[in-house]
């Protein structure tokens, strides 16, 4: 059976509120622990997908001064089954906020993962 290409494309935002900054702390534990996650957030997409897109972004909110922690992925599947893909997917989500979590922790961070309501 011949496989077909799918072009199905997938995005992703992992979103957590934290009361400081600690993606720009230049604390030698902190710097080692966030050089980790980056190594491992990187490994979360499998190399079959193309990648458009893979951003960290820190914003400090106005109200309360803490920070939002915002991962986005933006990729491409070119093969598999549309469900196959779909599932896998959400794996990549999962790990993605298993991983910012595990850093949290390790640095001993507070966190609370902030839904992102999107408008298409």
């Amino acid at each position: 059976m011949e496989r077909k290409n799918n072009d199905t494309y997938y995005r992703i935002h992992v979103s957590y509120e934290i009361p400081y900054n600690v993606i720009d702390s230049q604390d030698p534990g902190i710097v080692k622990a966030r050089e980790n996650l980056f190594a491992n957030i990187k490994t979360c997409i499998p190399e079959k997908y193309e990648k458009f897109s893979l951003k960290l972004v820190l914003h400090q909110l106005q109200d309360t001064f803490n920070y939002l922690v915002t991962f986005s992925a933006f990729f491409r599947s070119t093969e598999g089954l549309p469900m196959e893909e779909y599932v896998c997917a959400r794996d990549i989500k999962e790990g993605v906020q298993k991983e910012l979590e595990d850093f949290f922790n390790s640095v001993d961070c507070e966190y609370k993962q902030i839904n992102i309501k999107t408008f298409v």
